[in-house]
């Protein structure tokens, strides 16, 4: 399975992020750029464990922002209820 933004010509992905706090500036995450970024939906069955490793990764540092990670993990992958394989 490939990444979408590995199949496409422009890279330009599957999803772009609005960045509400700079008057809702599209950003598409393109490869090798500052603002690539890799989306990750909740109901990702591999969701939990990225997101827990990010926790172990961050405590830490922030015990608070790792506590609000952790919240998101508890409800990721097979915490999920619509938990299922990335269609990439």
């Amino acid at each position: 399975m490939d990444l979408i933004r590995n199949t496409t010509k422009d890279g330009r992905c599957k999803y772009a992020l609005v960045e509400r706090l700079k008057d809702d500036r599209l950003e598409y995450g393109l490869p090798g750029t500052e603002d690539e970024f890799f989306v990750l939906k909740l109901k990702d069955k591999h969701a939990k464990a990225a997101l827990e490793a990010y926790v172990a990764s961050v405590k830490d540092e922030d015990p608070e922002y790792a506590r609000q990670i952790q919240e998101l993990a508890d409800r990721a992958g097979a915490d999920s209820p619509w938990c299922k394989a990335p269609d990439n």
